[in-house]
């Protein structure tokens, strides 16, 4: 692995590690009242978009990292929408 791959990925993983916590708090609380909902939606958006950018490179990191923070972003967007 190229040491940029290695830097794509640990960027990556460290946000997605950050919206971790906030995803199970959401599960656990069933509460988004302090969740703002633009930026839920502008933050699934824009990795949306960065996923997309990483297929057309084909490039590993963009994808996983992105695909992952997705599945995180979509997650807490669709608690905030239920839990309203």
């Amino acid at each position: 692995m190229y040491f940029v791959d290695f830097l794509g990925y640990t960027a990556g993983l460290l946000i997605i590690v950050s919206m971790v916590p906030q995803v199970i708090k959401t599960f656990k609380i069933k509460s988004t009242k302090d969740i703002s909902l633009m930026r839920t939606v502008l933050y699934a958006l824009g990795v949306s978009l960065w996923t997309i950018y990483g297929f057309i490179l084909w490039n590993g990191p963009l994808i996983a990292m992105n695909s992952l923070g997705l599945i995180l972003g979509l997650t807490l967007l669709i608690q905030k929408l239920r839990y309203r």
